[in-house]
């Protein structure tokens, strides 16, 4: 398999509450994704995956390292490639969905398309499809505080898709979820892998998820170390 994204020797520092001294949170992490597969990473809460998750995704920069997308650093591009490589190539789903509340679940699902310049047309196509293939075609028209809690992940989900990205980053997607829609949510991001070759990045503190990736890293001290 091809490597799409590489993180090399990521380091990052945060400063203490008292502001006195720096805190390192990923010490020269390294971390490899290939197309098609499923890698997780663990740890204890606060030990810095959503950081890692972050700089991967071009939503934050490292101190030191590079991020490097079938090997071009993602660091190097000007803000608009950096947006454009964000909104075509990742999709990003987060414990907290984010889901614009003054939009229905369509429109949610269609705003990144609509950003991207595609048409209205083909863009509401694709994301009633979605819906659909997530189980909630009858929920286009409700806003986000209309929805529960697993449907508003999966409506998360369906607009982290809507532009076919190649990569989904996935930050802690069940945290907020009872078991059953935990079991929904993740079945449906494995059958992506399967059906459409998607590369997956998870985020969890949950070990049982992870055992159902290709590969399991524990975040410890600032390092990744794979399980």
């Amino acid at each position: 398999m091809s490597i799409i994204l590489e993180g090399n020797d990521i380091t990052k520092r945060f400063d203490s509450k008292s502001g006195n001294e720096k805190l390192t949170i990923l010490n020269s992490t390294n971390i490899q994704i290939e197309k098609g597969s499923v890698v997780t990473v663990v740890g204890a809460s606060g030990c810095g995956k959503s950081t890692l998750l972050h700089i991967l995704g071009g939503l934050d920069q490292p101190d030191e390292g590079s991020v490097s997308w079938n090997g071009q650093s993602i660091y190097e591009m000007d803000k608009k490639a950096l947006a454009e490589f964000r909104n075509t190539k990742l999709g990003f789903v987060f414990q907290f969905h984010h889901l614009l509340p003054e939009f229905t679940a369509l429109e949610n699902i269609m705003m990144p398309s609509l950003i991207r310049g595609n048409t209205a047309d083909e863009t509401e196509k694709r994301a009633r499809g979605l819906l659909e293939d997530f189980g909630i075609p009858g929920r286009a028209e409700h806003r986000p505080t209309q929805l529960s809690g697993g449907e508003q992940q999966r409506v998360a989900m369906a607009r982290a898709l809507i532009n076919n990205p190649d990569l989904i980053l996935a930050d802690e997607p069940t945290g907020n979820l009872d078991e059953e829609n935990t079991e929904i949510l993740l079945k449906l991001l494995f059958d992506l892998r399967e059906e459409e070759d998607v590369s997956l990045l998870l985020i969890t503190h949950e070990k049982d998820i992870a055992r159902r990736s290709d590969i399991i890293y524990e975040l410890s001290k600032g390092q990744l170390h794979e399980l």
